[in-house]
């Protein structure tokens, strides 16, 4: 059976590995902020040192690090978003690594991480912790992207759309959702309404093609009227969720 010091034998290996531009990619995926020049090739080539890299159908990448796996899409740019090194961040976190001293490998996340609630609808998003009161809950509230000012509309600019129904928003406003979420435990997504109309429907499939592990600890999506529902009786429907 492989040990604690037997895996913290490799990740110091692993590392020591990492020299030249290879190191200099490591340490600017943990940087803080987040870097904005980061080449995808330089990413794939530091996972290609260190792990392996395998190219599917539709852009997706998955990677492998000591024993951990991601699957990744391809940006569409050559540079990495911050959400997108938010994302290689935390992958290589999860397998240990950091630009530390490669005799102490990088922390684990706690795996007591909190359990969040995402009440999503296209006029915003507010993030929660489901673990804290509903008197001290403290939310993250996101805004989607709207520069023209659609979102008093109920209908889209696209009148081909089935009336009540609207496009989703830019795919950055599902990305800054998951970024916020990317180092959280198990999630519960609640949305307003159904079908196209549903956002918390186009997140979850976002995150399903976009962060596969994101996706993975979704363990509920409840439909429930946003408009009349209390922000305590919002944590009690993902408090039953999660112990259901």
């Amino acid at each position: 059976m492989k040990t604690a010091n037997d895996e913290t034998s490799t990740v110091a290996t692993t590392l020591a590995s990492v020299t030249g531009g290879r190191r200099r990619t490591l340490e600017a995926i943990f940087h803080h902020p987040s870097a904005h020049n980061l080449e995808w090739s330089d990413v794939v080539g530091l996972i290609e040192k260190i792990g392996h890299v395998q190219e599917k159908a539709n852009n997706e990448f998955v990677f492998e690090v000591v024993g951990k796996r991601h699957v990744m899409r391809k940006p569409h740019s050559k540079d990495l978003t911050s959400s997108e090194v938010i994302e290689v961040r935390h992958f290589l976190t999860q397998a240990g690594l950091s630009p530390e001293d490669p005799s102490q490998p990088a922390a684990r996340p706690s795996p007591a991480a909190p359990s969040l609630l995402i009440v999503v609808d296209h006029h915003g998003t507010k993030i929660f912790q489901v673990d804290v009161t509903s008197d001290d809950a403290s939310e993250h509230v996101i805004r989607p992207y709207d520069p023209h000012h659609f979102l008093h509309r109920l209908v889209p600019e696209n009148q081909s759309r089935e009336e009540g129904q609207r496009a989703p928003e830019e795919p950055a406003y599902y990305e800054k959702i998951a970024a916020a979420v990317a180092l959280g435990g198990k999630i519960v997504v609640v949305g307003h309404g159904a079908g196209k109309s549903n956002a918390a429907h186009h997140l979850i499939e976002y995150l399903r093609s976009r962060h596969a592990e994101t996706y993975q600890r979704v363990v509920r999506e409840i439909v429930a009227d946003l408009s009349s529902i209390t922000t305590p009786q919002l944590l009690d429907l993902a408090r039953q969720a999660l112990r259901s």
